[in-house]
């Protein structure tokens, strides 16, 4: 049975499949896969994002 695509990472647009961890970012409502990922969006994307909302979700 193969995992089913949960989410889209929203810095480098990788499938997030159920069944793994991934960064959830509550105030945009978006999914990284990783610190790496959320670090790289937040430096292009740091003017609108005034406060970090993040945390570890099981898809």
């Amino acid at each position: 049975m193969d995992a089913k695509p949960a989410a889209i990472c929203a810095a480098c647009n990788r499938v997030l499949n159920e069944g793994r961890s991934a960064i959830y970012d509550s105030l945009f409502d978006r999914y990284f896969c990783d610190n790496a990922c959320w670090s790289d969006w937040y430096a292009e994307n740091w003017a609108e994002y005034k406060r970090k909302y993040v945390s570890r979700e099981d898809l």
